[in-house]
This record gives structure tokens, sequence and C-alpha cells, in this order.
């Protein structure tokens, strides 16, 4: 089955970037919850919040409630000792302070909103409102040898504090009026949607049904057919039966102080209440109802009838603009109906915020709209694509790759881009050689099918999601058939983000000299040197070459096991040992290369991760680096002595410290431990 991905994200260039109506711009947020300092600049338009279990995607949602939602109450904005952030030193006993401030745009041509926003503007170009929650001791509350205490002597509690909401800079400015035209409506993810849309007084329908203008006559007419309804109804001597036990019964259970007369009907005679009675059907015979349906089903109707409000309130203009912030919506919907409703929801023209876990819905949304949320041990942190470096060819790329497999690099901790198939096979399996299992640590690596890293590392860059990440790609220094050299040192000096940096390592790339001199890779070690300090680790030649010299044997296993024929086998032998010689052949590295291609480099790569899986890796390198005692650790000086491999071991020493916190063999697994790990998987 094909999505049809590209007509899922047709939505106009202006929403792709967020300039579109009234939207929240900025958000900052002090000591609530997850959040220690969380700043949020360049938020989008049409917002989708990812990140981990617990990482504070609904506690954003809550934040901006406290500013913005008109339907919250006064008490829950009085907070309690758990919506203080956990890593503040004295939390409410010691006078900690929550504040969550606002920034709204796209106002520019909009004199309604100017003016309903007038107090709390704080900028013209564009125009900017800023509105803000604080929650604080009151004023008469000391501070005494760094405890803020009343002045009774005693540690503060909740009741010594309260809160304010003001537009603007003044502290004066009543926020009230503009929440009312500004208004925020949120759905949480647990929610009873059926429970809901059959309580009268919580049902969206409700406000749909008491704005129509209905004709009193008629609804008196009605109420009297339905009387007669009802009349006719009970004529029936088993209902009257019924209700005389009935009568009886309550009589006997009330006693005769509270007068009870039972009666059994469809709906209320009363013309002003006959309006409680109408129910929703999904069907025009009226017989099947909202319990009818399955739980998604009605999450979705309930939102619907929601939308439906908001667009009548305004047409009626009750608001000036909405907000509409979505829980998960992907509860309980089957796939394809979930990216169906995204789709329909970036098409309603107002404002959108979305909290999801569903690669799915990740896999179409634009480009630009994403914040992912990062647990980190000062508070959870935030980053926006909103304002991506890159231009909308590139962003079509990206949003054509990030497909429902590719998505994870979106919730990645992080992140190693490299070239194909074949490296997302092996450098997995170096990893878990090496005693670092990727999964656990949320660290993925990520193919760009192709050379081109340039837009993917500044989707995951720091004026993107900030994720850290690291390039692997092939060195391919040998010359090409257009007899080009150092296509992979190119590259990664095309990749460094100081301009005159990268031109003046590409005239040093221009002067090396040709592989098969002496000291090739002496002059050459200190331009890959260069390049690992901006995350980019550059091979010799091709993957499979240069893991020749360290993993020979099991590369003419793994191709022994997938071929049979002769030939071909003698082949990678002799490619093998000349990649392990002194003098590298071009013509035997072809020859090898080609065989490898021919059987299909990522089959290959597939079958040959198994055996790197299973290698005793810590006493190969130990004996390629020279290092004498099984009791010396490996360190990361000890990984350049690998030769050709070298770069690979390195971007996974550098992806361990950040994701782990320790060096790539700092943990290191029995070889039984690592074994049973890969026979379970081939199970």
């Amino acid at each position: 089955m094909f999505w049809n991905t590209s007509s899922e994200r047709n939505i106009t260039q202006e929403s792709k970037r967020g300039q579109m109506g009234l939207h929240i711009s900025r958000i900052e947020v002090h000591n609530f919850r997850n959040f220690h300092h969380l700043v949020i600049d360049n938020f989008p338009g049409h917002a989708v919040i990812v990140g981990e279990n617990g990482v504070g995607k609904s506690n954003l949602l809550e934040a901006i409630r406290l500013v913005l939602d008109p339907s919250l109450p006064d008490s829950r904005r009085m907070l309690r000792e758990e919506d203080i952030w956990e890593g503040h030193p004295a939390g409410l006993a010691g006078g900690a302070e929550v504040t969550v401030v606002v920034d709204l745009q796209g106002f520019d041509t909009d004199d309604d909103a100017k003016s309903v926003l007038s107090t709390a503007i704080v900028d013209f170009a564009p125009y900017t409102a800023r509105l803000t929650y604080r929650f604080a001791p009151r004023v008469e509350a000391d501070v005494v040898a760094g405890l803020s205490l009343q002045p009774t002597g005693r540690p503060l509690t909740a009741q010594d504090y309260d809160f304010i909401a003001f537009a603007g800079t003044s502290e004066t400015s009543d926020i009230r009026t503009i929440r009312r035209e500004v208004a925020l409506r949120v759905l949480p993810a647990l929610r009873d949607a059926e429970g809901d849309l059959y309580n009268w007084r919580r049902s969206p329908l409700r406000d749909l049904l008491e704005r129509l203008p209905l004709d009193p006559a008629n609804l008196q007419a009605t109420a009297s057919a339905i009387a007669t309804a009802v009349d006719q109804l009970t004529k029936d001597v088993n209902v009257a039966k019924l209700e005389g036990h009935l009568t009886d019964r309550l009589g006997n259970m009330f006693g005769p102080r509270l007068a009870v007369q039972p009666t059994l009907g469809f709906a209320s005679s009363k013309p002003d209440e006959l309006i409680r009675a109408i129910r929703l059907f999904l069907d025009t015979a009226r017989r099947k109802g909202i319990s009818d349906t399955s739980l998604g089903s009605a999450n979705v109707i309930y939102l619907g009838l929601l939308l439906e409000v908001l667009n009548q309130q305004r047409l009626d203009e009750q608001f000036v603009a909405t907000l509409v912030a979505i829980e998960e919506p992907e509860a309980h919907l089957h796939v394809s109906l979930q990216r169906h409703l995204f789709s329909y929801l970036l098409r309603t023209g107002q404002s959108l915020i979305l909290t999801t876990h569903s690669p799915h819905i990740a896999a179409v949304t634009p480009v630009h709209s994403f914040i992912v949320l990062r647990a980190s041990e000062s508070g959870t942190t935030g980053a926006s694509t909103a304002a991506l470096p890159i231009s909308s060819d590139e962003a079509a790329d990206l949003e054509r790759y990030i497909d429902i497999s590719r998505a994870e690099i979106l919730f990645a901790s992080a992140v190693i881009l490299v070239e194909g198939l074949a490296e997302l096979y092996i450098l997995p399996a170096l990893a878990a050689a090496a005693g670092f299992d990727l999964d656990p640590y949320g660290a993925v690596v990520a193919s760009v099918h192709g050379t081109d890293f340039k837009p993917y590392c500044a989707f995951l860059g720091p004026k993107g999601l900030n994720t850290p990440h690291v390039v692997i790609t092939d060195g391919d220094a040998a010359s090409d058939k257009r007899n080009q050299r150092e296509a992979g040192l190119k590259r990664g000096a095309n990749l460094h983000p100081d301009q005159m940096h990268a031109k003046a390592l590409l005239n040093q790339i221009a002067e090396l000299p040709e592989p098969s001199t002496a000291n090739y890779h002496a002059v050459r070690a200190p331009l890959t040197t260069d390049l690992e300090s901006i995350g980019v680790y550059v091979g010799v030649q091709t993957l499979e070459a240069d893991l020749c010299p360290l993993f020979g044997e099991e590369i003419i296993q793994a191709f022994q096991e997938l071929s049979s024929n002769t030939t071909a086998i003698d082949e990678v032998r002799r490619g093998v040992a000349n990649e392990q010689d002194v003098t590298i052949d071009p013509e035997a590295r072809k020859n090898m290369l080609k065989r490898i291609s021919d059987l299909g480099k990522g089959r290959f790569a597939q079958r040959l991760a198994a055996h790197i899986a299973r290698a005793d890796l810590p006493a190969r390198i130990r004996a390629a680096a020279h290092i004498a005692s099984d009791d010396t650790p490996v360190e990361r000086q000890d990984l350049r002595r690998l030769g050709t491999a070298s770069y690979l071991f390195l971007a996974l020493d550098d992806i361990s410290r950040t994701a782990r916190g320790t060096s790539l063999f700092a943990v290191y697994p029995s070889i039984s431990d690592r074994s049973q790990q890969v026979t379970d998987a081939d199970q």
C-alpha cells in the first residue's frame, strides 16, 4: 500500500511557515512541573509536539491554559506543591515562583485583534502581544537566611501564594477580557467522548442547538405531539401495569410525606426542554447512536462538533481568534484515519497545537511544524523547527524522507546519519559488539539514501530539533569515473558552519597527495580530525573496503553463506587480502566491491552484521591498537589506531558519550551474553 503523503501535506506554503492568523509565536515557562526554564522561540502556527512519555507534553498545554483558557477556574490557577518544578531547592516553602509567558503574533492586519490586544502589545514589527501568568508569594513575605518566611517566622505554604495574569508589561493590566476574545480550547487525551456527548451539560451539541433560533410555535406543536404519543403509548395495559407497580413501590419507600407519581415517557412535554432530547445519530434511519460506534470514532465526532461550535462562534464574532489544542488525537484511531484527520485539522484555518506519539501523524506533519521536548537534569528542554534554515525544495525532500519508519529520528536522543542501507545494518552491529545497544538509549541510525546530508543536519541542528547527531560518510578517496578525488572530505568540508573555515579545508583537500603515496594517511589525518570537531566522520574509501582490515574473516564468511560462485568467492578473498596489504591494488578492490554489489549491498550487510555482532571486538581492538593488557581500558585515542575502520568507532564513541555518558567500551558484556542476545534476535 502506498501512502499519498504529498496530498496529505498539501497545505499552503503560508501554513507551512506559520504565517497564518493570530497564533502563539513564543512561550517561556519557569518552575512549572517538568520545566525549570523552558523557552521555545519560533513557536509554529500549527505545532505538533513530540517527545518521550513523561517529558511534559501535557504539562506544556497546561502551562498555556494557565494563561489563555477562559474555562479554567481560578482554583486551578492556584498551584500546589506538586505543580512546582521538582528540582527547585525548596519548593513552595522556599518561595518558588512560577511564570508562564505567551507571545502572540499574526495580527498585523487584523484591526479587531489589535483592539482587543492593545494593552498587551510589546512590539510592532511584527505586532507582538505578551500575556503573563505569575504564581508567587504575597509581597508581605520576608526572606531570611535564604528561606522565604511569613512575618511569623514560619515557612511559606500554598495559602501564602497568589497568582496574577496580566497583559503587556504592566501587572495591573487585566487579562480577562483578552482571554474571552482570544480563547484556547483543549481536548485532553483521556476523555470520555461518548459520555460527554450524552451529557447535556458537557456536550458541544448543546452549544450548537441552543444557538438555533427555533420557532416557539413549532416547539409548542412538537411538545403537544409528543404528549399525545406518550398518552397513546401508556394506554398499553402492560405499560400502565408497570407504572402502577412503580407507584406502589416508590410510594412505600418514600412514605406519605413526599409525594411521588412516576410516569413513563420518551421526552419531556415542556417546549423549552424538548431540545435536550435531541440526540446525534450516525445514520439517516436514526438507529445507530454514539454508543454503537468505536471509541476512536466517538472522539472524532466530539472533535467535529467542537470545531463546528468554534466556527459558529467565529461567525457570530464571539471571539477574535481561537486556539485549539488536542492531546493525542490518534487515540483509538486506525492508521489511515489518523492521517486523514490530521490532514483535515491542518486545513481548518485556526492555530492548532497537537501532542502525539504517533509516527503516522509525524510522517505527514509539515517539516516546519515540529516541537520536540527532551528531558534533562535541569528540566525539560524544547526545540522548534519553525525557522529551519532550508529551502522549500529541501523542506519538501525532508517531508518525503520522514515517513513512518524514519519518524523515529523525531524521538531520538542522538542520531547517526549515514549514506545507505548497508550502514543501517552495520553500525548497530558494531555498537552491539562494543557493548552499546543503541535502542535503550534512544540512539538511531538514519540513512539519507545518498550523500546530501545538509538538509538533515539543518533539521537536527541548533535551529531545528537540536538533536545531537553525527554524520558518517564514505571517503571515496580514490579517483572516480570523473577523475574526482576525496569526495567524502569535500562533503564534510561543505557541512562546516563556518564558510571561511570550509573554504580553507577545501583548499587543503585539493593539495592532498594520491592515496598510494607513502605519507598520504599522515597528511590526511588532521583534516579528518578537524571534521570530527563538527561531528562529521569520513572513511577512506567505501564501507566494505574500510572494514576489511578489522573484519576480513567475517566478510568472507558472510559472502560464502550467500553465494556458491567460487570465482566470486575467490575475488572477495583477494579483495579482503588486498585491503589488508600495505599497497592497494585498485583492480582487486574494484572486483571485490562489484561482487558484493551484484549480491546486493543491503543483503550482504545484513548477513555481515550478524557476524560482526558476535565478534570479540575488545580483543580485536586491543590487538589492532597494540594494547597489551586486557585490564587496560580502550580509550578514544586508541580508536584512532584502527586503520581504515577507525572513523566508525570514533563516531560511535561520540554517540555513546552523548546518549549514555560513557565511552564506547566503558560497559562491555561478556561474549556469551552478546551471543545469547544475537541468538534471541535471530529467533
